[in-house]
């Protein structure tokens, strides 16, 4: 009996430290998330010919440039827009030669087959840590679930592709957002309305968001207030961010408009819920130049942003 009794005591207290102990999904699981617009080839002939920047621009000579520093910057998921596919096939077979982190790209064409644009998004992820499923594209339009264009906005057919993302060893997971707004100001202003519904009706299962891009979008203006009405802008609650404000170089690649507030267009926004709860800790934006013939050049008219967060 005595022995019974203590066999009895021994699994309880076995199953009293079990239960105290935290499972591997209730750690925290730190991230590294970016978002880079890399300067499609073909807007690079475009702003060559014009006269707004030289050949030491063009893609073939900034390709490899913008692959090291995809690598270098290092980041678990990276939203990227202007990805031609031409920009895609050689990214693909850049950065998937580095060391480090083994990468997948998914890339979607936004615009119809057959036109004269082959353009799209595209997002690099660490494949040996994350997974992806239910990926889905949604139009900046009145029927944003099918291939249209809205609003004022005539020229380009701009969208948001979206996925689960799953970390594949605590099994923890978000639902990501990874797009490029528009440029005209009435279907950008929609623009925001639009993110904010796709995250309401179409992820699902409640969890919690990551949303970076290109938005096109200054703060103060009518995306952000509306963004902000639902989400998190990381460069306002990150707990450490740079001195950097711009993101947006442009073509003549100059250092003065890193510190002008109305060339932060690329974000980065997040959005907790009960299935978790997303932290920003620290806010980057990278401004590491590269030689190009002779001189030293930004390797895209954006600089990547890059925001570490946590994920409880």
């Amino acid at each position: 009996m005595k022995k019974v009794i203590l066999l009895v005591m021994l699994a309880l207290v076995a199953v009293a430290s079990t239960e105290a102990r935290p499972s591997k999904g209730d750690k925290e699981l730190t991230l590294r998330i970016g978002s880079y617009n890399v300067w499609s080839h073909s807007a690079r002939k475009s702003i060559i010919r014009k006269g707004l920047t030289t050949e030491a621009r063009n893609w073939d000579n900034s390709k490899h440039a913008v692959a090291d520093l995809i690598r270098r910057i290092d980041c678990d998921i990276l939203g990227m827009q202007e990805v031609t596919s031409v920009c895609r096939d050689d990214l693909a077979a850049l950065v998937g030669k580095g060391k480090g982190k083994k990468y997948e790209l998914w890339w979607k064409n936004t615009y119809p087959e057959g036109h004269k644009s082959v353009i799209g998004n595209a997002v690099f992820y660490d494949k040996r840590r994350f997974e992806l499923s239910e990926q889905s594209i949604y139009y900046f339009s009145p029927t944003p679930t099918e291939m249209s264009k809205g609003w004022d906005e005539t020229r380009h057919y701009r969208a948001a592709l979206t996925a689960v993302v799953t970390h594949k060893k605590s099994g923890k997971r978000f639902f990501l957002i990874a797009t490029h707004g528009p440029l005209k100001p009435e279907a950008n202003a929609n623009a925001g309305r639009i993110l904010v519904e796709i995250d309401k009706t179409y992820n699902t299962q409640g969890l919690p968001t990551v949303v970076v891009g290109d938005m096109n979008a200054r703060p103060g203006e009518a995306f952000h207030q509306t963004m902000c009405t639902h989400f998190e802008d990381t460069f306002l609650v990150a707990e450490q961010k740079c001195g950097t404000i711009g993101t947006f170089n442009g073509s003549k690649g100059t250092d003065d408009n890193f510190s002008n507030p109305r060339r932060r267009i690329d974000h980065i926004y997040i959005h907790s819920t009960d299935k978790g709860k997303l932290t920003a800790k620290d806010y980057t934006v990278c401004r590491d130049r590269y030689p190009s013939c002779g001189e030293q050049h930004f390797p895209s008219d954006h600089n990547p942003l890059i925001v570490t967060m946590t994920l409880q």
